[in-house]
């Protein structure tokens, strides 16, 4: 096992892109940098940056080294939070689909600070479900994902998947009908609920779709490039919801979609009851209610957090 000082080492080297500024960031010399690395070249056997000019460019085998240990220190940290979540501070470890935490619950956690301050979340976003209980996550707010067995889940809100455009993307093709579907550029979400073979087979059968257009495996990437005037999307109301308010994007056929429940938050049954699982959960169910502009009493909320999973 190498000292873990070299791994730390290594990793602001990696991190930063230099000897020098890795010193900086760790309060040490340059050489004392150099050192810690030279060690851990020894240790492995084999060189883990080429040295030209005084720069320090990393091998491939370092880049590969540095993948494996930002992994294990993110488990360490977790596995630290976890771990010291007993106390007069709660600590909620928090799993999201990336698409939803960027476009909809970031913006909103300081609404959830003020009405919880007692609570630290930390927030990691994935595709993957997180594995609940074992590396300290408490909830996971999944995408069109199972829920597992040992889980309860409530549905987020019924979306809706539209067609969504810039206002000038419109203006310049007059998009007024669905058959204008066929002479623009679309934009693919490769990871969202309902494609566009889907949507044109229930809403305009007698339309060719296109074949130029453009592919991205974020929602928020797709996003912004329509934003941008790049082509036609389709993405759920939910996650667009921001940029539709600010006029940055429209529907140009109106609510013409196709209705899902694709985000769920997930945790598990036996940890129904700890306080920061009831606290976020009622805290996203209000804030749920009032992007429907709905209002959900606290005993409605409740009996929703019981009857979950059923």
């Amino acid at each position: 096992m190498p000292p873990l000082k070299c791994l730390q080492t290594f990793t602001a080297v990696m991190d930063t892109g230099s000897f020098a500024r890795a010193a900086e960031q760790l309060g040490v010399t340059p050489s004392a940098v150099s050192h810690q690395i030279r060690q851990l070249e020894d240790i492995l056997g084999k060189p883990l940056f080429a040295r030209r000019n005084r720069a320090a460019l990393p091998t491939e085998d370092a880049v590969a080294y540095a993948n494996a240990l930002a992994e294990s220190f993110t488990r360490i940290a977790v596995a630290t939070s976890r771990f010291s979540s007993e106390g007069a501070v709660q600590r909620l470890m928090l799993h999201s689909a990336p698409s939803l935490a960027t476009l909809w619950l970031v913006p909103r956690l300081p609404a959830f600070r003020a009405r919880h301050p007692e609570i630290d979340l930390t927030l990691f976003a994935g595709h993957e479900p997180a594995k609940l209980g074992e590396d300290g996550f408490m909830i996971d707010i999944q995408y069109n994902r199972p829920v597992p067995e040992a889980c309860e889940s409530i549905a987020l809100a019924e979306e809706t998947i539209v067609p969504l455009a810039s206002p000038a993307f419109v203006e310049q093709h007059r998009l007024t009908r669905v058959e204008d579907i066929s002479a623009v550029p679309l934009i693919h979400s490769i990871r969202c609920v309902a494609q566009w073979d889907e949507w044109i087979a229930r809403h305009a059968p007698h339309v060719m779709l296109p074949r130029r257009g453009m592919t991205f495996d974020r929602a928020f990437l797709a996003l912004m490039a329509a934003r941008d005037g790049l082509g036609l999307m389709l993405e759920s109301n939910l996650q667009a919801a921001a940029m539709v308010r600010a006029g940055e994007l429209v529907m140009p056929f109106g609510p013409l979609g196709i209705t899902a429940l694709a985000h769920r938050i997930v945790y598990r049954r036996e940890d129904r009851a700890r306080p920061q699982i009831e606290a976020f959960v009622a805290w996203i169910i209000d804030e749920m209610a009032a992007e429907r502009g709905l209002a959900t009493p606290p005993e409605a909320a409740r009996r929703q957090r019981a009857d979950a999973g059923t």
